[in-house]
């Protein structure tokens, strides 16, 4: 399969993952779909189930309505639209992370309503300086892989562990060699495809996706040296999800090239790797807490900026586009001291509202012209 063809098809998988899904199900793969969050997926898959990372629907809002409020938060009520109407037969089972007051909520909401096979709540820190808090994920974890035991009827082996935990390692750093040639040859890759490479990965067992991700590397090695260099924005995106991802496509169509982010479907999905420990419960603790920070979860308050300016300074980006989920309460929070430090920095920056059900595209496209010019006046003039 050469680099086009699998560009294609890893597409195809990140924009409706469903029929991958249901091929994984004939093989008898029992899904367990988790709401976006730090659930290990590397516990998930040394069950012997396929962890998917449950990321919404840009179908119409019919049924979650009746559940939660149209002034939840988007992701939210997209996700419960997505199982509760679309997409229940495709999942065998749920764990829910609750890393928020709406996730809270929506746990229980998502027990009563949602039948399956298995549930099961993670209850994730929230203020992780507090000594208390590796503690509490560590039971946490060691909590859900005896209810995955229960589940699967069989016991989680070390040797099933380290070998899930090296093969999700092994995706991570693929990717992360994948977004590394793009920063340094920003037109060997769109912004859209890099993107939808991550995105597939919150889908696909990592042994179909390494095979795939290993030949892509191979590939963007090759042509990095007859790649024609040519001017381009370099941007850092924040937030926690870009939703429609046909927003990456617009970043594609106005010459910019994302070299950093912050979004939990970007760098902090493939940035931290579950390092080599004797307890295997602790090293997936000690990836939990080596991750970037991200709105609901934090310690000290400076933390998500102080990130994500050292992301803006280690890639160069010229400016910051940050993308606001409507309605997403911790991010409403996060904000006001976002745009603060960004005025202070004299870092450019932009705050975008996205909805998962709807995109004033025409709108957005003419912020965003109007942004980017303004850096490539910066360049020139400044």
């Amino acid at each position: 399969m050469n680099q086009k063809e699998i560009l294609e098809k890893v597409q195809a998988i990140a924009q409706d993952p469903f029929p991958y899904l249901k091929g994984k199900k004939t093989e008898g793969r029992k899904i367990l779909g988790s709401p976006l969050a730090d659930v290990p997926s590397e516990l998930i898959h040394a069950a012997g189930f396929l962890p998917v990372t449950i990321l919404g629907t840009n179908r119409p809002i019919v049924k979650a309505s009746a559940h939660l409020p149209d002034n939840a938060c988007s992701l939210s009520r997209s996700n419960l639209e997505l199982v509760l109407n679309y997409q229940r037969e495709d999942f065998d089972g749920f764990v829910f992370p609750q890393v928020c007051d709406t996730t809270q909520h929506l746990s229980d909401i998502w027990k009563m309503t949602i039948p399956s096979e298995f549930f099961a709540s993670f209850l994730i820190p929230r203020q992780v300086d507090r000594t208390s808090a590796r503690h509490w994920f560590y039971a946490e974890t060691q909590r859900l892989k005896s209810q995955l035991e229960g589940f699967s009827g069989s016991p989680i082996t070390d040797d099933a562990l380290r070998k899930s935990i090296r093969l999700y390692n092994e995706a991570r750093t693929l990717l992360r060699e994948i977004y590394q040639a793009k920063r340094m040859s920003p037109t060997l890759i769109s912004n859209r495809q890099l993107f939808d490479l991550i995105r597939a990965f919150c889908f696909m067992a990592p042994e179909d996706i390494i095979p795939l991700l290993q030949t892509l590397v191979s590939d963007l090695d090759a042509e990095k040296s007859g790649e024609e260099k040519k001017r381009v924005i370099r941007i850092s995106l924040s937030g926690i999800v870009v939703e429609p991802a046909e927003l990456f496509g617009l970043l594609d169509e106005l010459k910019v090239s994302v070299v950093a982010d912050d979004l939990i479907v970007g760098s902090r999905m493939i940035d931290y790797d579950v390092p080599e420990h004797e307890d295997l419960i602790m090293a997936l603790t000690e990836r939990h807490f080596s991750k970037s920070p991200f709105s609901p979860i934090r310690d000290v308050g400076t933390r998500l900026y102080d990130h994500l300016l050292r992301r803006v300074e280690e890639t160069k980006a010229e400016g910051i586009i940050y993308f606001h989920i409507k309605f997403c309460e911790s991010q409403d929070y996060d904000l006001p001291d976002m745009k603060s430090v960004m005025r202070e920095r004299k870092i450019p920056m932009i705050v975008l509202e996205t909805e998962y059900q709807t995109a004033a595209k025409a709108q957005t496209k003419t912020r965003l012209e109007a942004f980017i010019e303004s850096l490539y006046g910066e360049q020139i003039h400044g």
